[in-house]
């Protein structure tokens, strides 16, 4: 059966030392979903500020999980995959 890539699994980012200054931000990642599901290949598309939450959020985004895209009955990789993690303190 075909269907699109959809998320099995996503990994809450850790607040690096930026939580002692008080600092909030986000990070926007493009990646690869491969056709096992895994991520490969992300990068920094944006990130406020920057380079503050870079390597939390790539972190983060090594652990996502993803049923894989299904085409002709057969799991293909999909590239241009964007999410966004927000890095906000607790209120």
């Amino acid at each position: 059966m075909d269907g699109d890539y959809l998320p099995i699994v996503k990994v809450a980012p850790s607040y690096p030392a930026a939580l002692s200054a008080g600092l909030e931000g986000y990070v926007v990642l493009e990646f690869e979903v491969t056709s096992t599901g895994k991520v490969a290949n992300p990068i920094v598309i944006e990130s406020s500020p920057e380079e503050v939450f870079d390597q939390a959020a790539m972190n983060a985004v090594l652990k996502f999980k993803y049923k894989p895209r299904v085409v002709a009955g057969k799991a293909v990789s999909v590239a241009g995959v964007r999410n966004r993690l927000n890095f906000k303190l607790a209120q």
